[in-house]
């Protein structure tokens, strides 16, 4: 995956901040029970990255925390303003992914469109868009799976 220069950003309140050093993979909408509770909404937009192209730049001012079991999310709250800021999930030990609420990544170029809604059976409301829906739990990991496969191999080509 080519690298771009590095660019930092924040959350909301700016005291967390992270650098980004790579285009992103995919972005998706999760309208999971944990993003609920995080984000303090109804879904989440969430951008994805390899895990290696994201960097937290003021770790003392991120707390990572999982809400289930693994494999599961990490996901770094700013300590300040209690927001999303990044999440990592390993899936193998050479291998990571990481997440960023896409409110985040303001002027970051090449944020792409959302592709999905996943976890759509928790959905609070329905969403009008022609976006694909897609609910139950494999279901949505295997497409978020296959939005990030489908990325990599446009990347490589």
């Amino acid at each position: 995956m080519p690298s771009t220069a590095p660019m930092t950003f924040s959350c909301p309140c700016r005291a967390a901040q992270f650098t980004v050093q790579a285009r992103p993979l995919t972005r998706f909408i999760c309208h999971c029970q944990i993003c609920q509770s995080v984000y303090k909404a109804p879904f989440a937009d969430v951008t994805a990255f390899l895990g290696s192209a994201l960097s937290v730049s003021t770790p003392d001012k991120v707390t990572f925390k999982r809400f289930r079991a693994p494999p599961a999310v990490n996901r770094g709250l700013c300590t300040e303003c209690g927001a999303p800021v990044v999440g990592f999930l390993r899936l193998a030990p050479f291998f990571k992914l990481g997440f960023v609420p896409t409110r985040n990544l303001a002027g970051l170029s090449g944020t792409p469109e959302p592709k999905l809604h996943i976890f759509y059976h928790r959905r609070v409301a329905d969403v009008s868009d022609t976006l694909p829906k897609v609910s139950g739990y494999w279901a949505s990991e295997f497409a978020v799976t296959g939005a990030v496969i489908k990325s990599l191999l446009q990347s490589e080509a």
